[in-house]
């Protein structure tokens, strides 16, 4: 098997066994984190399966019938990019005779609307923070909402990753392990400031953000409190959910719909969130409605039986 969590399924038969180690070393050599490693071998291993039940025991019997008959096995659609990548993976380290990848057939996944709230909103919960929190929490809140830093880096953002002279935030993004460096705007730092040198315990912890009350732990804030904090705040700002998401992710996606609306460049946004990939916040763009309003085609006006039929003088 390979490094890292094993696979939970059939045993598979030792030619098909050995393409899943393969690709993991191949995943390593690319750079790809081991957690996104172990789900990928998760979902191929159910594919290799369903090789292995139509008679396909080692790579020199792979071929375009039976790859096909493996996807359709599959019990969902969204494994399916998965299952290309891997196909393409194997064809390039040349353990199929040809590249299959174009028999799996491809899949969008749909895309969900991202969570927005309005500067209104986040003013309105900001001032419920400030107001009614301590100085800690006021300060997370600002990183959240002023630079759309996820929840995860907010609590292991350690004292040396803040630069007070230069005016910036650097870290080292937990989701991507890309380095970003972020502007210290005036309301944030006077907030971490404030904590600092005034309410921040002793306690001899690298992390920024330490517990209120002793003992006090030297491990960083758990991402669970953070996200706690916010949706308990936002309910008591009086921020109406309308089926919205409550976490602090959403003030990720607030701020991305919020600068591309503005006329901020996608590279520019996606460079200030710590994207990786160039199409990850064109989707804030279907936000504006206003924006989008113009582009709205005239409904065009109805003639002959259609017209009849709308009027009710025709039935078709």
């Amino acid at each position: 098997m390979p490094k890292g969590k094993k696979t939970v399924g059939a045993i598979l038969p030792p030619g098909l066994e050995q393409l899943l180690t393969d690709y993991a070393d191949h995943c390593r050599q690319n750079g790809l984190r081991e957690r996104s490693i172990e789900l990928c071998l998760k979902i191929d291993h159910w594919f290799l399966e369903n090789l292995a039940a139509v008679g396909c025991d080692n790579a020199g019997q792979i071929g375009a019938k039976n790859v096909a008959a493996a996807c359709l096995a599959l019990s969902s659609n969204y494994y399916l990019s998965t299952v290309k990548t891997f196909m393409k993976a194997l064809a390039a380290m040349g353990r199929t005779d040809r590249d299959y990848s174009g028999v799996v057939p491809t899949f969008k996944r749909p895309q969900k609307m991202p969570t927005v709230y309005s500067e209104n909103e986040i003013q309105q919960f900001e001032n419920q923070v400030r107001e009614h929190c301590c100085k800690r929490n006021y300060a997370i809140v600002l990183l959240a909402t002023r630079l759309g830093i996820r929840s995860g880096d907010i609590a292991r953002m350690q004292l040396n990753d803040i630069d007070f002279d230069a005016g910036t935030v650097s870290i080292t993004q937990q989701k991507t392990a890309a380095e970003i460096e972020l502007p210290l705007v005036p309301e944030l730092k006077s907030a971490l400031l404030d904590y600092l040198d005034s309410d921040r315990p002793d306690c001899g912890s690298p992390y920024v953000f330490a517990r209120e009350r002793p003992p006090y732990d030297i491990q960083p804030l758990k991402i669970s409190y953070i996200g706690n904090m916010v949706r308990r705040n936002l309910d008591c700002a009086g921020v109406v959910k309308n089926r919205r998401q409550r976490g602090p992710h959403s003030f990720r996606s607030s701020l991305a719909s919020s600068m591309v609306n503005d006329g901020i460049s996608y590279d520019a946004v996606r460079k200030a969130l710590g994207h990786t990939d160039p199409n990850a916040i064109k989707s804030y763009a279907r936000l504006d409605v206003e924006k989008l309003r113009v582009y709205a085609l005239e409904v065009p006006k109805a003639t002959g039986g259609f017209a009849k039929f709308l009027s009710g003088k025709a039935v078709l």
